[in-house]
């Protein structure tokens, strides 16, 4: 029987393993992935885009702490992470979105996060290939940026395994294993969920990716996650080629059991918004055999869910999230679990009766 038992295999169920045992080494400690390796689900999928331009206290906070731990990754986890502090830029093109972004970066600031906000000439200088034309301003901050989200899952696991953490893969966690249970099982977290009496309000939503072929010196090496605040539109170099995303507005919630294929229309779709913005798109090709979707685990108001609910841990619902977020949700649920309390970082906003209590705050910097 299990100490802790943590059903889902991938970056967030990784970590909270890893600063369980790596503060209390005689826990008895089994993670559970129905997959046959770890990491296979949305992990091995996502962008791997790292900030703390965030509009919510709450996830500033996370983000912070979560890149204080990946900028000592190597050090500590024994592991290269391919961790890029090139930055993110947001840019917006609308009176709302300027004041909007205002307040962001105020409350960013108040955090401790190194933002400084961009006017139309410092946009053009920072990102000259963008169409500023109608662009009022940005904001920039220079320790985020991106990394490799299978090298942070592969890092967390070789390290919670060294510490004494069962791997449960091809398994589903069975009732009679006891102790504590955590779920993080990411966007399949709803129906795993119900097996304990715990409904939470999760949808799966697909989100695309699309990768270019090599870009040449198109763009400097050392290019920032560009994001238009307006659209969605975002993009970064992954290796010589770039890596091209947008929220689409026709996704619907999709079907949990059914690994999400990519859909060729989100390019037609994609194409009027990235010209307008990056205009030299419209030379670039794109790879068809290195574009992919994965789903985010959406909750109404784009905020993970983290704390006691029938009887059960939940760390769960990152939208897309989890990878930046995932070693300050692992000390979280450390701490609830060893403490009776995240101290750390204080995530009572994301406690799970925030939904039925109607106590939301919507994240708006998601992308």
């Amino acid at each position: 029987m299990s100490d802790v038992s943590i059903i889902g295999g991938g970056v967030i169920g990784w970590s909270i393993a890893y600063h369980l045992l790596n503060r209390e080494s005689k826990l008895n400690v089994a993670v559970f992935e129905r997959q046959r390796s770890f990491g296979m689900g949305s992990t091995s999928l996502a962008a791997g885009g790292v900030r703390a331009q965030f509009g919510t206290t709450v996830n500033i906070d996370l983000a912070l702490q979560s890149i204080a731990e990946f900028e000592r990754f190597p050090k500590e986890i024994g592991a290269d992470i391919g961790f890029h502090q090139y930055g993110y830029l947001f840019v917006t093109a609308t009176s709302g979105g300027l004041e909007y972004q205002a307040r962001a970066a105020e409350l960013q600031r108040e955090r401790g996060v190194p933002v400084r906000e961009l006017g139309p000439a410092d946009v053009r200088t920072v990102a000259p290939f963008l169409e500023c034309s109608d662009i009022l301003g940005g904001s920039f901050s220079p320790t985020d940026g991106y990394l490799d989200p299978y090298a942070v899952c592969q890092g967390y696991e070789k390290a919670a395994r060294s510490l004494g953490a069962q791997a449960r893969y091809g398994e589903v966690f069975a009732e009679s294993e006891g102790g504590i249970t955590v779920l993080a099982a990411g966007h399949w977290s709803n129906s795993a969920g119900k097996r304990f009496g715990v409904e939470l309000p999760i949808r799966p939503v697909r989100h695309s990716l699309a990768m270019t072929e090599p870009v040449g010196e198109l763009f400097p090496e050392d290019l920032p996650m560009v994001v238009d605040r307006d659209t969605s539109f975002h993009f970064r170099r992954e290796g010589e080629c770039l890596l091209i995303g947008y929220d689409d507005k026709d996704e619907t919630p999709g079907d949990e059991d059914v690994r999400p294929g990519f859909d060729f229309g989100f390019l037609e779709r994609l194409a009027p918004v990235a010209i307008h913005r990056l205009p030299i798109s419209q030379q670039l090709r794109f790879d068809y055999k290195k574009c992919w979707s994965g789903y985010y685990a959406e909750t109404p108001d784009k905020h993970g869910i983290i704390g006691e609910i029938g009887g059960i841990i939940a760390a769960t619902g990152f939208g897309g999230h989890g990878i930046m977020h995932s070693p300050a949700v692992g000390t979280a649920v450390a701490e609830i679990i060893l403490d009776g309390a995240s101290h750390t970082v204080d995530v009572r906003s994301l406690r799970p009766e925030r939904f039925e209590e109607d106590d939301l705050v919507v994240e708006e910097m998601t992308i």
